[in-house]
């Protein structure tokens, strides 16, 4: 009779080979999830500092764009006022600015087309003032709103054609050529920075005065008249 094949178990040494491919194929696997978790959270965090500044930012350029233009200056408003340190500034504006959205949203109320609209940052928060213009309190009253949380800096220039300045007022110094808008916000859990900047020119022309159509300001022509 014909002995069958005999069956050799795996040895110590080979036991102890695949416990350590076994440990280092894990291990290579946890750092690279590791690593690819790291990384998302990098990403998210990132995306959430970016829109905020981004909110801010775009909401403070859009009433800059619609801020009244008027040969009087008694109708329009860009103000600028530093504040803040540097790498934390808390610069705050206020704009006289045209608009057909209601403050209160009352149909019954008519507020007009002219606003005053204010920013500032407080406790790492850009709340939005506006109320309808104009009265005797260009900087109080209103409607306050919040428009972006985490923002850790506001930076507000004007543009006197020349140069960048940090303070304005066009009550003594005309209107600006433009603002400049730094916005540096952080994600929940400040994890990560984000910075977004806007240039907005200011056409300083302002628009021609409203005229009656010729056709209905002209008296008619007596009769006979070639």
């Amino acid at each position: 009779m014909t002995p069958g094949p005999r069956h050799r178990g795996f040895t110590l040494v080979e036991l102890i080979l695949a416990a350590m491919i076994t440990a280092l194929i894990a291990g290579a696997t946890a750092t690279a999830l590791g690593q690819m978790s790291r990384a998302r959270a990098a990403s998210v965090a990132h995306q959430e500092a970016f829109s905020a500044a981004q909110a801010a930012a775009d909401r403070i350029a859009l009433d800059v764009l619609t801020a009244a233009r008027d040969e009087d200056l008694a109708f329009c408003r860009v103000a600028v006022t530093d504040g803040g340190a540097p790498g934390a500034e808390s610069d705050s504006i206020l704009l006289l600015t045209r608009s057909l959205r209601r403050v209160r949203g009352l149909v019954e109320s008519p507020e007009g087309a002219d606003f005053e609209v204010q920013y500032r940052l407080l406790d790492g928060t850009l709340w939005r003032r506006c109320d309808p213009a104009l009265d005797d309190y260009p900087d109080a009253g209103g409607v306050a709103a919040p428009v972006a949380e985490g923002i850790a800096s506001l930076s507000i220039e004007a543009c006197d054609r020349e140069n960048w300045v940090a303070s304005w007022d066009s009550d003594s110094d005309g209107l600006p050529y433009g603002v400049r808008i730094i916005v540096t916000a952080r994600d929940s859990e400040g994890r990560a920075t984000a910075v977004v900047r806007k240039v907005v020119p200011l056409d300083r022309v302002p628009p021609p005065p409203e005229t009656a159509d010729e056709d209905e300001s002209a008296p008619p022509p007596a009769e006979g008249t070639p």
